[in-house]
């Protein structure tokens, strides 16, 4: 990649210092728009369906299920500060809580959890020296997004269910990490970006 499609992909808008940790106001204002659109999003529009009309078999929905994390995949490249992923993510938390998901206060939690995993999965991936690749972002987003299958799958006590359907459901939340919440979320932000969209790094 040249300097110049560098440049173009990644512009320093002057917000924020370069390499500071630290939470401006406009990481804080990201992170609650971004939080709430994803929390009315993922509440209102029921994407599983479009994979039961061609899937029926339990454990289908988790190829997109990707979309529950994307948005703090996007606000982390708009920011670069990992703080905001979890930010990101417990507003998105609220807004499904006070929206009446049916777990209650534990989907706050599970969003938690969520940020956290994508959270590590790009420290893991900037140890490698893939923080900003296609390669380092899929594996971070199959991270990120791999937690609330087991989790949901253990507290519905699926144990009847044959090992075969379990293994598929946890590479389909990976698959769906990978392509949605790392690759999809790495173009948008991009795209943002080149829209002009100020970055806060």
């Amino acid at each position: 990649m040249t300097d110049s499609n560098q440049s173009e992909e990644y512009r320093k808008t002057g917000y924020g210092q370069s390499g500071s940790k630290k939470l401006t106001n406009l990481d804080l204002l990201y992170s609650s728009i971004i939080g709430i659109l994803g929390g009315f999003i993922s509440y209102l529009i029921p994407f599983d369906l479009l994979i039961k009309v061609w899937y029926p078999l339990t454990g289908g929905t988790q190829l997109v299920s990707g979309h529950h994390v994307i948005w703090a995949a996007i606000l982390y490249g708009l920011t670069r500060k990992k703080k905001t992923i979890v930010l990101t993510m417990i507003s998105k938390g609220l807004i499904e809580f006070l929206m009446g998901d049916q777990w209650g206060l534990l989907i706050i939690f599970v969003n938690f959890m969520e940020g956290v995993c994508l959270l590590l999965g790009f420290w893991l991936m900037e140890k490698v020296g893939e923080g900003e690749t296609k390669l380092g972002w899929g594996i971070a987003g199959g991270i990120g997004n791999f937690f609330q299958a087991p989790f949901f799958w253990i507290i519905n006590m699926r144990w009847h269910l044959h090992w075969v359907l379990w293994v598929l459901a946890f590479m389909f939340a990976f698959i769906s990490g990978v392509l949605i919440t790392g690759l999809l979320g790495r173009t948008v932000k991009n795209y943002l970006i080149k829209a002009g969209v100020p970055t806060t790094y």
